[in-house]
């Protein structure tokens, strides 16, 4: 091996290195913050010095749950995104009406109310895992949800050989040179300011997306929010053949 190659070779084991610090310190900040919260409360309702009424003692509960809870869907982020970055996802080729899956995900968004518009266009058929795209829009929703001032819309729309979901939100935007960086596992557009997230959503939405043969981008103009797009093949008629 030449003195080159060994240099070359020693500069990607950095960056490499480089890459699994910056993972590690994202991981353990997301790990910490409910972590606290959960252990701050706990603490509390077990202190007998503490003189705690009904009500401080469900809203302490609470924390803890929703604490809890947010750590168990961080843990599931991260084994998702390691199944994805090692190819060993397996997808089913059901059929589905893309107007199904995309109500079902705005059904699981709890937190959607009257904050979504639907236009969802004439049915189209998809084949793919129902449940891997109903993750991909679940994640785009949240996301825009978090994001967004006012309401967020939900289209979808035939073309070609494809059907396009698009989820638009009315939030900050995204800058130009970020529109394919934040669908990177830990990476978080300039613009996010202080709200909450694992930095994760986009990049799973994105590799199950393409696990069903799929893909997804952003765009965005001045003066106007983001939009994410999931492209999905539409299912082969295979009737005639």
């Amino acid at each position: 091996m030449s003195a080159s190659d060994l240099a070359g070779e020693a500069e990607e084991l950095r960056r490499s290195d480089a890459v699994k610090t910056t993972l590690l310190r994202a991981v353990s900040h997301d790990f910490r913050s409910p972590l606290t919260a959960i252990v701050t409360a706990a603490g509390a309702l077990v202190h007998s010095g503490l003189v705690l009424d009904e009500a401080d003692r469900r809203e302490l509960a609470e924390t803890i749950l929703e604490e809890t809870l947010r750590l168990d869907r961080l843990v599931g982020d991260l084994l998702d995104l390691s199944r994805l970055e090692a190819g060993a996802v397996t997808s089913s080729d059901a059929l589905w009406a893309i107007e199904d899956v995309v109500l079902q995900a705005v059904d699981s968004v709890s937190e959607a109310g009257c904050r979504l518009e639907l236009a969802l266009d004439e049915s189209a058929t998809v084949q793919g895992d129902p449940h891997q795209l109903e993750r991909v829009f679940v994640n785009l929703i949240e996301n825009a949800l978090r994001y967004s001032s006012g309401s967020v819309s939900v289209q979808t729309r035939r073309m070609g050989a494809e059907v396009l979901v698009r989820v638009v939100d009315s939030g900050p935007g995204i800058d130009a040179d970020e529109l394919e960086r934040i669908f990177e596992p830990f990476r978080r557009g300039a613009r996010a300011g202080e709200r909450r997230g694992s930095g994760l959503g986009l990049a799973i939405a994105r590799g199950f997306a393409e696990a069903n043969g799929g893909r997804v981008w952003a765009e965005s103009f001045p003066g106007q929010g983001a939009a994410f797009v999931v492209a999905v093949p539409l299912a082969v008629d295979r009737s005639s053949s």
